[in-house]
């Protein structure tokens, strides 16, 4: 299942190029070199930036399978549409938070500037994740994904002046405020799952005061519709199991908004409510119920340019969608099920 690009129209754009291609590409593109230590014989690392390798040119060192590919994307966004419908018997129930502002005039759109080069990884394995901080690069999301000796973390960096990697791991909810106020940093991402019986959170932190941010968790999707208003947004949630019950936890931060939130819709009711109010998606989370799969979305009004997303595909496809569309990694969500490890995935189109 692919995510929209309003306005394009419905392209099948897979990246089939040879080895030289990327070479070539390489040369017109600046590079940075990131310095990488694998500790661990249980990860596999697939780090990703500007350029994708398919399977057959990955590079093998070791008993480590890793594809180093850092540069400056340009140019625009193309996709693939094929969204799913929405499934047999169930009622269509998109709500909408924020959209009462959007009504009252075309809000402002803020300018997001793509990162000077990033990084993507997977199969990050939880004793070793400060082994995926890279010196120049802040973490800007983590995830969370498989149980117990299968458990995994994926993430995503983006090079900045300064830039440093910082995070918590495995904090229960009530340790959160104590933990972030020791680290003197604020929380940019959230990832949950369930450790003997209770959730735990894990936080990608940035050094600095600014923006003032909250964390919140334990909500039901009442309360998360609640967070937003004009003067706050949703930085980054997630969507945790806590005794049965589905739950949310977010990072609000005091910012001018809205943040647009869009609850339990398919990916069809997503695509239209996305075009239906002109925003671009900022955070996008999926979960099963039965057969059927939903998102939950905050989008904004962002001056990016073109953007995708795309639900149920593997690392490859990850990386050669980024290729293909010439954008980088804007969010990430990885899940893991019978066929394997799934990402859902938000790009934009990267500008110089």
């Amino acid at each position: 299942m692919q995510g929209m690009i309003p306005g394009a129209a419905d392209q099948k754009d897979e990246f089939k190029a040879p080895l030289r291609k990327h070479r070539n590409r390489m040369t017109e593109l600046r590079l940075f070199i990131a310095r990488c230590n694998l500790l661990s014989d249980n990860s596999n690392f697939y780090l990703t930036g500007g350029i994708t390798m398919n399977g057959a040119t990955h590079m093998i060192f070791s008993r480590w399978t890793v594809c180093v590919l850092i540069g400056m994307l340009t140019a625009g966004c193309t996709t693939d549409s094929n969204p799913k419908t929405s499934p047999s018997g169930v009622k269509e129930n998109s709500q909408t938070t924020g959209a009462e502002s959007a009504k009252r005039g075309e809000a402002m759109k803020f300018s997001t500037q793509p990162p000077e080069s990033w990084i993507w990884s997977s199969d990050i394995d939880p004793q070793h994740v400060g082994d995926a901080l890279l010196p120049g690069m802040n973490l800007m999301r983590l995830s969370v994904y498989g149980n117990d000796n299968r458990r995994r973390f994926a993430s995503i960096s983006y090079r900045a002046p300064g830039g440093e990697g910082h995070y918590l791991q495995d904090v229960a909810a009530a340790g959160l405020d104590g933990k972030i106020t020791g680290m003197g940093a604020r929380p940019v991402s959230i990832t949950a799952d369930e450790a003997d019986g209770q959730p735990r959170f894990s936080l990608a932190m940035q050094k600095g005061p600014e923006p003032v941010t909250q964390v919140h968790t334990g909500l039901d999707e009442a309360g998360f519709n609640q967070l937003v208003n004009d003067q706050c947004r949703i930085a980054d949630f997630t969507v945790y199991v806590s005794g049965g019950l589905r739950k949310y936890a977010a990072i609000v931060e005091e910012r001018p908004g809205p943040s647009l939130i869009f609850s339990r819709v398919t990916a069809k009711e997503l695509d239209a409510q996305l075009r239906k109010h002109g925003v671009t998606p900022v955070r996008i989370r999926g979960f099963s119920e039965g057969s059927a799969r939903y998102f939950t979305a905050v989008a904004e009004r962002l001056d990016v340019g073109k953007w995708a997303w795309y639900d149920d595909i593997d690392g490859d496809a990850v990386g050669s969608k980024l290729e293909s569309n010439k954008a980088y990694p804007a969010d990430l969500e990885a899940y893991r099920t019978a066929q394997g490890v799934r990402y859902t995935v938000v790009m934009y189109r990267d500008r110089d």
